[in-house]
């Protein structure tokens, strides 16, 4: 479902978006649309992803201290 809505844009990045789309052979609407679609894209890759990638280097340990976590027996109680 499409829907039209208005903004305000700057006029040098609607001359640009304008000479791609001349360029392509695309609608205006297209170039615009697969912009945003793209930007919302890599916000997701960004803001989103794994915890690890979110938290990588957040938290620092010693070699030792990590092969100590690893080894570690997490059922040796039960």
């Amino acid at each position: 479902m499409r829907r039209k809505i208005g903004t305000a844009l700057d006029e040098r990045l609607i001359v640009q978006a304008k000479h791609l789309a001349a360029r392509e052979g695309r609608p205006l609407n297209d170039v615009l649309e697969d912009a945003l679609r793209r930007y919302l894209a890599l916000r997701r890759r960004k803001g989103g992803g794994s915890l690890v990638r979110r938290t990588a280097g957040a938290y620092r340990i010693e070699p030792g201290q990590l092969q100590q976590v690893m080894e570690e027996d997490l059922f040796a109680g039960e």
